[in-house]
């Protein structure tokens, strides 16, 4: 038995997070780390995924069940071995040109030149990855001997940049961080680097993993040599490993087209059971947001639950077969109809809803119409073999992120969908047995209205009831605003999509000094409030860090609902323990 001489000290606390998730505190990001990497070397075969933040290390585990093993866990975890010799350090070369330069200098009280020569002798460490794969949000090394006692808090811009090129290193509150690839950003610029921060196909896919100690080589601005080196260890090795399903290297799988794509509608993208288990580089589970309703399309043919499917926003999709196969159709309620190729003059195989899903088999030459949605938002097809990406899959999986942009691109006209081979597939069932939760489909046929509460006046839409999980930071915004969030009835937002279901009402109260947070890990379904008071329900393309407190966590049959709620849509959230 492990002597608490030889453990690390326990979390300062730890929340229940969701329904199979714990989010430990500690006092310090070293602290994380220590902690993150005693349970990397134990390796608990319940645990899905990882993920250090600042003061915080989120554990995720398989079944609600984990959450009781994973706090006794963390309560005796053993020292790790020698943190300082086994961690990587990568050297980045940096061209010190950033727009920012000379504010940042004056606002840290130094000349250019001083801050150049700070910045390039501290030692930083990749403290934890979120905004982006690949972005790593790097803290000095306050006991490195090069530090100087300098204090690295740079205000973020009052107005965020539109465009930041990739590579742009920048300072914000007491980060440093180098952005991996285009996009918005609201840090203070002082350079830029040629690094390749991340590459899919790189094993790890992001050079700077939590813990990795960095250092800063300046360059002249015509250099053109390579400005990153690795010393110990090796690369190999050097990053955290791949956690939830594991993926055998094996040959591509012949494939066959099966269906033209016509018409894809407003977005039609590529989604299976997602790649969990990178959080902690910047990657996002991602997968169907409605993952009950690609489950029970995958068995209405046959497929495996987790097989590819496509997601379309409302519809109309028009597919037209170039092969013989068999799809289903599932998610929101919506019409379909299959004119055939054949019979031209007779009218066409048509429903008006999508419920009580059916195979539906195709010959070439068939086009089939689905939608446009008329009950819920997100319609979802199944093809009988799977489908295949042409590129394969991107770090084990198939699944579209809006976000990074990881993935197959949305579909468009003239697309081809491809299948795997039919062979050793169950036989496509003459009836389809319910799920245990009827799903959102169901549920927005026949929704629970709900009269409680004086917000609802006379409108009498139909309320949408999704459950969740009070916590982890219900209690740093108060009992009135968890309680107000439980009792309004929410609208959805235009602005919604598969990052986050934004919803409108009357603000929830937010305390001086709780709206925002170090940096934390996100979870699917994490209900953020921001200072405006409107909540924000994460969604399966997520940020996987974020700053605002999260005032609880929709359970994972309640996300399957929430795929399906369309912007104007009337939702109350539920609270179950």
């Amino acid at each position: 038995m492990t002597t608490n001489a030889e453990c690390l000290d326990p979390p300062l606390a730890t929340h229940r997070t969701g329904e199979s998730a714990l989010l430990a505190e500690y006092p310090d990001t070293a602290a994380v780390l220590a902690a993150a990497a005693a349970v990397e070397l134990l390796a608990p075969p319940h645990l899905v995924d990882l993920v250090p933040a600042e003061r915080t290390l989120l554990l995720v585990g398989t079944a609600a069940r984990d959450v009781a093993a994973l706090t006794a866990l963390l309560d005796e975890l053993p020292v790790p071995d020698a943190l300082e010799e086994t961690a990587a350090e990568v050297q980045l070369g940096i061209v010190y040109d950033g727009e920012d330069l000379d504010e940042v200098a004056a606002l840290l009280g130094m000349s250019s030149q001083a801050l150049v020569a700070a910045h390039s002798a501290t030692r930083w460490t990749a403290a934890f990855g979120g905004f982006a794969p690949g972005f790593a949000y790097l803290v000095p090394d306050l006991e490195g001997p090069s530090e100087g006692g300098i204090r690295w808090e740079v205000p973020r811009l009052a107005e965020p940049r539109t465009a930041v090129p990739a590579g742009s290193v920048g300072l914000a509150s007491r980060y440093c961080g180098v952005y991996p690839r285009p996009s918005p950003g609201g840090w203070q610029l002082i350079g830029r680097s040629d690094a390749s921060l991340f590459d899919e196909h790189r094993d790890p896919p992001a050079l700077l993993v939590p813990g990795t100690r960095v250092r800063f080589l300046p360059q002249r601005a015509t250099a053109r040599s390579s400005t990153t080196a690795l010393s110990r260890p090796a690369q190999e090795g050097a990053g955290p490993r791949r956690r939830g399903r594991r993926h055998a290297a094996t040959p591509t799988p012949s494939t066959r087209t099966v269906l033209e794509v016509v018409s894809p509608g407003p977005q039609t993208l590529l989604q299976d059971a997602g790649r969990p288990g990178l959080a902690t580089i910047g990657v996002s589970a991602s997968g169907s947001f409605d993952q009950g309703a690609r489950i029970r399309a995958n068995i209405t043919v046959g497929n495996p639950a987790r097989a590819a499917v496509l997601e379309t926003l409302i519809g109309p999709l028009v597919l037209r077969a170039e092969a013989p196969t068999v799809v289903a159709i599932t998610g929101a309620s919506a019409p379909w109809e299959v004119r055939r190729a054949d019979d031209p003059g007779h009218p066409p195989m048509a429903s008006t809803i999508t419920a009580g899903e059916q195979p539906i088999a195709l010959d070439p030459g068939d086009l089939l119409t689905v939608g446009p949605a008329t009950d819920g938002l997100r319609l979802v097809v199944a093809v009988r073999g799977g489908i295949r990406a042409d590129g394969g899959e991107v770090l084990g999986s198939m699944s579209r992120d809006t976000l990074s942009g990881l993935g197959p691109a949305p579909l468009t006209a003239g697309d081809r969908v491809r299948v795997g081979e039919e062979h050793g597939l169950d036989a496509v069932p003459s009836t389809v047995p319910l799920a245990e939760d009827p799903g959102p489909a169901s549920a927005l046929q026949a929704p629970r209205s709900s009269a409680a509460g004086g917000d609802d006046g006379a409108d009498s839409t139909p309320v949408l009831e999704v459950p969740v999980h009070p916590g982890p930071r219900d209690g740093l915004l108060g009992p009135s605003a968890l309680s107000q969030l439980l009792t309004t009835t929410w609208t959805v937002r235009t602005d919604s999509d598969r990052v986050g279901v934004r919803l409108e009402g009357p603000g929830l109260p937010v305390p001086p000094g709780s709206g925002s947070l170090p940096s934390e890990p996100m979870v699917p379904g994490a209900i953020q409030v921001p200072p405006s008071g409107l909540p924000v329900v994460f969604g399966p393309d997520h940020p996987t860090t974020g700053g605002y407190p999260v005032i609880a966590v929709v359970t994972r049959a309640g996300l399957d609902r929430l795929a399906q709620a369309a912007p104007g849509a009337r939702v109350r959230l539920l609270a179950v323990r």
